[in-house]
């Protein structure tokens, strides 16, 4: 059987994120043996113990970073095997998602369509000379399951939904284009259920009624989900189970 992304030798991955669920799937990627070297990218470049992180700047609001972070670490390795975005945006500052109609204010918006579905496209861009190296390799961008235009039963969120729907289409896209110049790389994107951390904070409460991950458990289970994927799953939707979730 031909070994996936996940068992190759010398693996090399990037995560794009240093929150809850990147620096889980870091310590998660570290704690495998073939693992080689893991570049964690995101707005606060902190040291690790382990040599094998080479952490990296990256803004999802500054296009120029992302191409700087992939011509840094093109002078590291020669491959990655695996790009994984965790990097997305509910709420920030005083602005949470919107209730209504009228609460839609176009600069947040836009904000919000600029960093869960434009980033991972340049992501995508900046990285694929990494990926093209006619070996298994993994796209994974971290989407939601509130995205879903046909699970959508309670309304509300527009900015967060429209721009989790517009990512997953743009990963599609990519998957149709890959499928021809990047033909051993998946691409997918990936539901993480709802995860203890920042971003869900303030809608998870003592009465909520849905399970919710710990960050380490997460990484688990999206790893494992990665590692069961195969080139008929290139651009699917998929959730932390390895269950599809509906476009």
């Amino acid at each position: 059987m031909a070994k996936g992304p996940l068992q190759s030798d010398n693996f090399c991955a990037v995560v794009v994120g240093n929150g809850a669920v990147g620096n889980a799937l870091c310590e998660a990627l570290l704690a495998l043996e073939n693992t080689r070297s893991v570049a964690l990218l995101g707005r606060h470049v902190e040291p690790w113990d382990d040599e094998r992180v080479v952490p990296l700047f990256v803004d999802a609001l500054e296009p120029d970073s992302i191409v700087a972070a992939a011509l840094a670490l093109e002078e590291r390795v020669q491959c990655v095997q695996m790009l994984i975005n965790t990097v997305g945006v509910l709420h920030w500052d005083k602005y949470l998602p919107e209730k209504r109609l009228r609460d839609i204010d176009t600069a947040p918006a836009l904000q919000a369509f600029q960093i869960n579905a434009l980033f991972p496209a340049l992501l995508a861009d900046a990285f694929s000379p990494l990926l093209r190296k006619g070996q298994p390799g993994i796209f994974a961008s971290l989407s939601a399951r509130v995205g879903s235009i046909s699970d959508n039963q309670l309304g509300g969120w527009y900015s967060y939904r429209a721009s989790k729907a517009a990512q997953n289409m743009l990963l599609r896209t990519i998957a149709r284009e890959w499928s021809i110049s990047h033909r051993e790389t998946i691409v997918v994107a990936l539901h993480p259920g709802t995860v203890d951390s920042r971003l869900s904070a303030p809608f998870v409460s003592a009465n909520y009624p849905n399970r919710v991950l710990q960050p380490a458990e997460c990484a688990a289970a999206l790893l494992k989900v990665i590692g069961d994927l195969d080139a008929s799953d290139s651009g699917t939707f998929l959730d932390w189970q390895g269950k599809s979730i509906p476009w």
